[in-house]
């Protein structure tokens, strides 16, 4: 393993020990060509996330799980990584729920790149 697939396998790893830290259960946290996917989250997951990322508080009408209110939770989840990273652009992606194939609802989110995680992981450790 190269000395910088190592650091990236660290930085993965300091990102999964502070999310759970935080309560937050990513158990899609992988390394993927270098980059860091954090996998399938909740829709509540990417709410909290967004939050601890400096996200401000919406009130919820509905279940968080429902289209327009997992939409506004991905655009607040997009916009604090964008600050905290100083630009970065989080892929996210809405899967509803599915009675036919029995899953939850759950946020995709696309990888990211190390520096990246090593800001999310020293904005979250400063909470």
């Amino acid at each position: 393993m190269s000395p910088a697939t190592a650091l990236v396998h660290e930085t993965a790893d300091a990102l999964r020990d502070t999310l759970r830290a935080h309560g937050l259960d990513v158990p899609g946290l992988s390394v993927e060509q270098d980059r860091i996917s954090l996998g399938d989250i909740t829709v509540t997951t990417a709410d909290r996330l967004a939050r601890l990322l400096g996200a401000p508080e919406t009130q919820v009408e509905r279940n968080l799980e429902e289209w327009p209110e997992a939409r506004q939770v991905m655009r607040r989840l997009g916009a604090a990584f964008r600050v905290v990273t100083g630009g970065g652009f989080l892929d996210l992606y809405f899967h509803p729920d599915c009675v036919r194939c029995d899953r939850d609802a759950v946020v995709a989110a696309g990888p990211i790149n190390a520096p990246e995680a090593r800001r999310l992981v020293s904005r979250l450790a400063r909470h």
